[in-house]
């Protein structure tokens, strides 16, 4: 066995092909998209993530011409944690990308944890069974957390285990979703446990007036902060007809 020398990984990181995730200001914060061969972890607003997720489901469908991952009989894995998977907006989203919504929606194979419990079973014993998984997105890994008790965090173990059994199974990309730690505001919920695995981490807060997006972990980005507006709420205008006198004066 030989060394390498860091720039030659860097140099390989960044000939392989990115794929879009659906959200520009991600995108520009990760240069291009993500990266196959790299474990993600985006945590923090909740209805962004699930977003980000649902739109990568649908943009690795396409052929590699079109920037996606090949078409074919792959599939992706889709455990949700957060209950927010939406086929209709997965639709949408597929005829935006000259995709057949129904084919897209088929190639996604869903599994829903509505405990702890099922969580772990799903991550530890079923996710490594499936066949021809090319992409694994994972809502809300520790959404479910019951406590920050010792036996929890061992369990959170046992379905990183099972992510790992997949990984060196079938090298699928890698995209989970967590909440912020309700004792921090940097940290996601799961601990070191949890932001060790990943080997990218971007924090997404979703402000009042912005979405602040921090690229917090990369191995070979700096850490960078992005913000995208959102659009101003035009003020109602009030209708002129049937106005009473009171309205003018």
């Amino acid at each position: 066995m030989s060394f390498h020398s860091g720039f030659g990984f860097y140099k390989k990181g960044k000939s392989i092909p990115l794929l879009s995730s659906g959200d520009s200001t991600l995108d520009e914060i990760l240069q291009g998209g993500f990266q196959k061969d790299l474990v993600y972890l985006l945590y923090g607003d909740k209805k962004v993530t699930t977003n980000i997720l649902l739109t990568t489901a649908v943009i690795s469908q396409k052929s590699f011409l079109n920037g996606g991952l090949g078409g074919g009989g792959n599939k992706i894995a889709f455990i949700d944690g957060n209950n927010r998977f939406n086929p209709y907006d997965v639709s949408k989203f597929a005829v935006t990308q000259n995709l057949s919504p129904s084919k897209t929606l088929e190639n996604i194979l869903i599994a829903r944890a509505f405990t702890w419990d099922q969580m772990v079973e799903l991550l530890e014993n079923r996710l490594s069974k499936l066949e021809h998984i090319k992409v694994v997105l994972i809502s809300g890994i520790t959404t479910l957390f019951q406590s920050y008790e010792k036996q929890t965090f061992e369990d959170l173990l046992r379905a990183i285990s099972g992510i790992k059994a997949i990984l060196s199974k079938t090298k699928p990309l890698i995209i989970i979703t967590a909440p912020l730690n309700e004792y921090s505001l940097f940290r996601p919920k799961g601990g070191k446990i949890l932001s060790h695995f990943g080997n990218v981490l971007v924090l997404i807060n979703d402000k009042d007036r912005f979405i602040e997006y921090t690229l917090i972990q990369h191995p070979f980005l700096q850490e960078k902060k992005l913000v995208k507006w959102k659009p101003a709420e035009s003020k109602r205008k009030v209708p002129l007809r049937n106005l009473t006198l009171d309205c003018w004066f």
